[in-house]
């Protein structure tokens, strides 16, 4: 250190004058005793000479010296006052100069008051240790570490500092380099000024500082309030700063803790809670930092950042929700290529464990992950393929297309990939294997379709709502004489019209038409279907559909053939109709004629037969009998000829009432027992007694009755079996059916047997027919099932009531 009195000497110096105060000490006992000489009186003024050049010395030192002495008392860096109690030594403008550094407080504590305010700011050394004045004195005081360093104050002042051991005395120098060469008087006179400028105009002091609108403060390493701006003061309810350094006002009770624990861990501290500022309670962020020499803090209104800060965490949630709520696979890496984020669709998607994400995993990590999983495309040279990715984070490209993979399973993802300003990088995989199959089925339909328009008779058109052709086929072309140059580019509607104007020239039928496919008022593109005839006298039929996307189809079909066909068709129907009304006529006119005849053959078979020319042979009678047989079965015919007649000429009325469907059945297998006993063939009856009555005319159906008996009598040989029954049939109504094992009917015959006059084998044709009819006209069906050899099943349905179509007028309120 460069200084006029060396340490050693000063040293010297403290042991001469400690030696002298001894002496003294020792010849004033010996006065006492009574015997004091005039030597020893000499040899004390002498040392009080001594003593007083040494303080004349020490005054002149523009420095302080504290000296701790061992024997008196040991040092203890420890408690309320580590420092102990050094003896201090200097002249009066060192201590101005070391006091205006330090705290507030009585004479007695000077040598605290001076060593707390310069233990904890930081050191200037030619060594490498970064330790503070404490460290060194507590290395000095316990191993005799002698250190000479420079104190560096937050003001850019700077206090040399010296430690030595000099017997079992602790010696420490300081020296406020700033007054080294100058007058003392005038030194003590800066400093006072100084200090009366930065109390009475604190701008001067600290001008930005002070003009902040937030509170701003600054505490000693102690712990102690020495700065603070207004608006500090004004927060705490201070007076003014005097009154707030005298109160030490702190924000709260937190705040006092959070600088106790900066002073302790040498670490910044920031929280943010609520604190009351002018009568309102708001979120304030207190922040407490070490500086050279204490602690200064700050406390910055963070309501609008907390409540940004709810904000953003809403927007984050909402947004994690909404990717969670995507279909599309997202993951997110952050510009250390970590993940950030990923969505469940992606885990689901990949096949993914949660757990494997909680690391933060890198890009490359999760690469690597997937290879193993065998759910990455896959690739000839996988590392190369990898340093590829990742080299995006650095070498991003102006144009980032997107990307289908390809996976080992069949399945085809699309990756798009985005970069975040911040540098990270995000994925998006869409699973398009479903889409990439339908793309495919689709373009097949299409081709399939346009194929199949192609192939149709029909013209096909489709224009889109701008009145332009969107699709047809070649019978569109074909019809109306078009040529492939003149549908190419996809012409408009009116185009087409002019080149097909020549064939039909109905302006307004044109107009209208392009009103539909043009107008999107839903009323006018209605379905709408009409014919024309062209001026080459053909006739089509035309059709104008709405399609779901707003296009119009128009369709064409050529009908002149099936006109032609069907004019021809309806004129062979009328001549068919008109001969087979001749024909009834003339059956009836015939059968009625035959009836007189046939009455009289029959009347004089039994008159004969009952005697009346007398009595007649038995090859007689054999004969009039035979007579007789076939006056009935004549009669029979006739009768059901002019039933058919009737029928058909819808003049036939029922007659209805209520029916036992049992005893229907019963009677009519009796009439026919006598016939079936002849003939050896077994009958059966299979009807419940309590099948029911049903509305029905009654003679008729024993007509029913009776014919397919007499049918299945006809056709099945003897030692056969006809079965006879009814049942209800679902839904009401009844079921009755005749049921034999005979010839059967052959199966191409069985379509004619319910036509007038058809026989599968021989006979007039008319059993069946009318059975048929009789059900109908009574509202219900026969079914035949028939094999040849086998037998027939002939089944009859009758509903529950008959239809009253076919039943007299007058039973139900009509006019006779």
């Amino acid at each position: 250190m460069d200084q006029t009195i060396t340490p050693y000497l000063i040293v010297t110096l403290g042991a001469v004058l400690l030696a002298i105060l001894a002496s003294l000490f020792a010849l004033r006992l010996a006065l006492s005793s009574g015997q004091a000489g005039q030597g020893w009186k000499e040899k004390a003024a002498d040392l009080d000479r001594q003593v007083g050049d040494f303080d004349l010395i020490f005054g002149a030192y523009p420095g302080l010296v504290l000296v701790w002495d061992e024997t008196a008392k040991p040092i203890k860096f420890e408690g309320n006052n580590p420092w102990g109690e050094p003896k201090v030594y200097g002249s009066p403008a060192a201590l101005a100069s070391i006091l205006r550094f330090s705290e507030k407080g009585k004479s007695k504590d000077l040598p605290f008051r001076i060593l707390n305010s310069l233990a904890d700011h930081k050191t200037i050394s030619k060594t490498d240790n970064a330790l503070t004045l404490r460290g060194y004195l507590t290395g000095l005081r316990q191993r005799g570490e002698a250190f000479s360093i420079s104190i560096s104050l937050p003001e850019g002042n700077l206090i040399e500092a010296a430690g030595r051991v000099a017997g079992r005395q602790v010696v420490l120098w300081l020296e406020d380099v700033s007054i080294r060469g100058e007058d003392e008087r005038s030194a003590i006179s800066r400093f006072e000024t100084s200090r009366l400028t930065a109390e009475q105009d604190p701008k001067a002091f600290i001008d930005m500082m002070g003009r902040a609108p937030f509170p701003i403060w600054r505490l000693s390493n102690s712990g102690q309030i020495v700065w603070a701006n207004p608006a500090y003061v004004a927060a705490v309810g201070a007076k003014d700063l005097r009154d707030l350094i005298k109160s030490q006002i702190h924000l709260d009770d937190a705040a006092a803790q959070q600088v106790q624990e900066v002073l302790q861990t040498n670490e910044p501290k920031e929280d943010v809670r609520h604190l009351i500022f002018s009568g309102q309670r708001r979120a304030t962020a207190v922040n407490l930092f070490p500086v050279n020499g204490g602690v200064a803090g700050m406390a910055v209104d963070a309501a609008e950042a907390d409540n940004l800060r709810e904000a953003l965490t809403r927007h984050i949630r909402a947004h994690d929700e909404l990717l969670n709520a995507m279909d599309e696979g997202i993951i997110i890496f952050g510009a250390d290529q970590t993940v950030s984020f990923h969505n469940r669709a992606l885990r689901d998607l990949f096949k993914l464990e949660e757990g494997w994400f909680k690391g933060r995993p890198r890009h490359s990590d999760w690469l690597d992950y997937l290879r193993d999983k065998n759910e990455i495309p896959a690739q000839a040279d996988y590392h190369s393929w990898r340093e590829r990715e990742l080299s995006l984070y650095t070498d991003w490209p102006e144009e980032m297309p997107e990307e289908l993979w390809g996976l080992p399973d069949g399945r085809t993802l699309r990756l798009v990939r985005m970069r975040d300003p911040h540098g990270g990088i995000s994925l998006l995989f869409s699973d398009m294997t479903d889409a990439m199959t339908l793309k495919s089925q689709l373009g097949t339909l299409i081709n399939v379709q346009k194929a199949t328009l192609d192939k149709l008779s029909e013209g096909i058109a489709v224009f889109g709502t701008d009145g332009r052709l969107k699709i047809h086929n070649s019978s569109f072309e074909k019809m109306w004489s078009l040529s492939e140059e003149d549908l190419k580019d996809n012409p408009r509607f009116g185009d087409i019209v002019q080149l097909c104007m020549p064939l039909y020239h109905q302006k307004a039928f044109w107009q209208d038409l392009a009103g539909r496919i043009t107008d999107p008022n839903p009323e006018i593109r209605r379905h709408v279907e009409g014919e024309i005839k062209r001026s080459d006298d053909k006739m089509l039929t035309w059709l104008s559909k709405p399609l779901p996307d707003g296009a119009t189809l128009v369709a064409w079909d050529d009908v002149t053939s099936a006109r032609r066909a069907e004019a021809a068709l309806i004129e062979r129907t009328q001549a068919l109709e008109e001969a087979d009304r001749m024909k009834s006529e003339f059956v009836g006119h015939v059968s009625y004629q035959l009836r007189t005849p046939l009455t009289t053959i029959s009347g004089y078979a039994d008159f004969l037969q009952n005697g009346g020319a007398g009595e007649m042979s038995d090859k007689q009678s054999e004969y009039v009998f035979a007579i007789q047989s076939a006056s009935e079965d004549l009669a029979k015919i006739i009768d059901d000829i002019l039933d058919i007649a009737a029928i058909e000429a819808n003049v036939l009325d029922l007659d209805l009432g209520d029916v036992n469907v049992f005893d229907l059945l019963d009677k009519a297998l009796d009439y026919v027992a006598v016939k079936a006993d002849d003939t050896k063939i077994a009958l059966e009856l299979r009807c419940d007694e309590d099948i029911g009555v049903i509305r029905a005319d009654e003679t008729r159906l024993k007509q029913v009755v009776h014919n397919l008996l007499g049918n299945a009598l006809r056709f099945t040989k003897p030692g056969g079996n006809i079965e006879l029954g009814g049942q209800k049939a679902p839904g009401g109504g009844v079921m009755i059916w005749v049921k034999d094992n005979g010839v059967g009917i052959p199966t191409e015959r069985q379509p004619q047997v319910f036509q007038s006059f058809e026989s599968s084998r021989g006979g007039a044709g008319l059993g069946l027919a009318l059975v048929q009819r009789f059900v109908a006209r009574h509202g219900g069906w026969v079914e035949l099932e028939s094999a040849e050899d086998q037998g027939t099943h002939v089944t009859c349905y009758l509903p529950k009531e008959a239809s009253t179509d076919g039943a007299h007028p007058e039973l139900f309120g009509g006019n006779a």
